[in-house]
């Protein structure tokens, strides 16, 4: 007989397994945090120094640094995309492009709707922008992804990085080529508007002793940071300035010819002695007169910069009235210059030189020289239904008022003077000048035409005005000044 023993079950007891948390070492975070505050730091030096002025001459104009900005965005943007991943391949990728390139459109559409630009764009616009856009848009979703494997960990971080430097050199990139495409900021210290004018009291003062016997001229001219006060129209305008050729300062100012500078839109009024360069040209030219030259009164007929009034009175405001009331007020009043017609002019370049002819046609008793660079034909936003109801209030006779060819038809205008520039690229401002030419010219009206190389830009504007200046001085009366000793009549 055996007799069997039940074995005591017994209960295994299993030890939990240790749950492990993934801690990042603290000698990473410590150095995460030194770089993002040494980072900071840099930036705020930068940016303190550019304020001060230190990199006021680096140039931007230089379309082998602004292509260079771009090759090391686009190549940085690969870097950080390149994935092995099928579904950012497939999906993340292809939606952010197309993300993008609705946006690119869209911005486009929007200027161009609201007239705010109405010149076409180039082709490379839409590519550079839409660079600076994509790598905007794509940085968090490269900064989002994670590695679970050491090595890659260490690539990512690489990608993440270049995401990261994508969006300041793209941005540089496009801003330096479209920079480039119109002229508007020759320099940094033009983009943060140090225009190194003379303002404040300091201004007032230079004006009010200036005018002193036996004392030689400065060398060069001044800007000044003086504006004409809009007593009359009450047009709400930005400040301008005036730029003083050298004869200013001496006993003969009050015979000084002038030169009313109009920008276009968009722009801002320092344009004209910056971006156009009116400063060294007006300089030069005085340079061989005895230090007399034409002083450029720079004026804003927009009120922003992204305005258009066409210098039009309506329901933009009184910026016909401010050009023909306020500033020849300010001229003989504050500046202490007579006025005299036939030694006053306008300079207008886009719509500036739009303005300039319609104003000189439409009051050849203040002004009687115009030069027109890349003008329209007539006061134009882009679309005639819109053009009559916002410049004009819908008041069709008004309109008619200022179309230059019906005043060239319909008046004469003994004195006058017209200058019609354009670049070779620019198509439409020759045409314009062409059809503008032809009228004034069986009007009788002692007329110029002219086309320099470059486009609808600053480049050529400034070009034009080097170009014009010495023949225009002639037609207003300064030709019996004496050249400096040694130096050509004309520049």
């Amino acid at each position: 007989m055996r007799i069997y023993y039940a074995e005591e079950p017994t209960h295994e007891v299993r030890a939990a397994p240790e749950r492990t948390r993934h801690r990042r070492p603290r000698g990473r975070w410590v150095g995460t945090a030194v770089a993002a505050v040494g980072a900071g730091l840099a930036a705020a030096g930068l940016t303190w120094a550019a304020w001060g002025g230190a990199f006021d001459h680096v140039p931007l104009l230089d379309r082998a640094v602004a292509g260079g900005f771009e090759a090391v965005g686009c190549a940085l943007l690969l870097a950080a995309w390149w994935s092995r991943e099928r579904r950012w391949i497939t999906r993340t990728v292809p939606i952010l492009l197309l993300s993008v390139a609705g946006l690119v459109g869209l911005v486009a559409l929007t200027l161009w709707m609201t007239g705010t630009v109405t010149d076409a764009y180039p082709p490379s616009f839409a590519i550079w922008i839409g660079a600076g856009f994509t790598a905007i848009a794509g940085c968090p979703l490269v900064l989002r992804r994670r590695s679970v494997e050491r090595a890659a960990g260490r690539v990512l971080a690489w990608r993440k990085a270049a995401a990261v430097v994508a969006v300041p050199a793209t941005a540089a990139g496009a801003f330096m080529l479209i920079d480039q495409q119109y002229g508007i900021w020759p320099q940094i210290g033009d983009v943060l508007g140090h225009s190194g004018a003379i303002g404040g009291q300091q201004a007032h003062d230079l004006i009010g002793g200036a005018a002193t016997r036996g004392g030689a001229p400065p060398a060069q001219g001044v800007i000044v940071s003086l504006d004409a006060p809009a007593t009359r129209s009450h047009f709400r305008h930005r400040p301008g300035v005036v730029f003083l050729p050298p004869a200013y300062f001496g006993p003969g100012r009050a015979t000084l010819p002038v030169l009313i500078m109009l920008v276009g839109s968009p722009g801002t009024p320092i344009n004209w002695l910056k971006s156009g360069h009116g400063q060294f040209t007006d300089d030069a030219y005085a340079a061989a007169h005895n230090g007399r030259a034409p002083v450029l009164v720079v004026v804003d007929q927009n009120g922003s910069a992204t305005g258009d009034t066409e210098c039009i009175d309506g329901p933009e405001g009184n910026a016909e009235t401010y050009l023909t009331v306020d500033v020849p007020a300010f001229i003989t009043g504050t500046l202490q210059i007579q006025h005299t017609p036939w030694s006053w002019g306008i300079v207008g370049f886009s719509e500036g030189g739009t303005c300039a002819l319609d104003l000189v046609l439409g009051h050849p008793d203040i002004y009687r020289h115009v030069i027109d660079f890349g003008g329209d034909a007539r006061p134009n936003l882009g679309n005639p239904a819109h053009t009559l109801s916002t410049l004009f209030g819908g008041n069709l006779a008004a309109e008619q008022a200022h179309d230059p060819a019906r005043l060239l038809s319909t008046r004469r205008y003994p004195g006058v003077t017209l200058w019609f520039g354009a670049g070779a690229d620019d198509a439409r401002g020759i045409a314009v000048g062409e059809e503008l030419a032809a009228d004034a010219t069986r009007d009788g009206i002692v007329t110029h035409r002219f086309v320099d190389t470059g486009g609808h830009n600053w480049q050529f504007a400034s070009a034009g005005f080097a170009r014009v200046l010495p023949q225009l001085c002639d037609e207003m009366v300064t030709s019996g000044l004496e050249p400096a000793p040694g130096r050509p009549h004309r520049v």
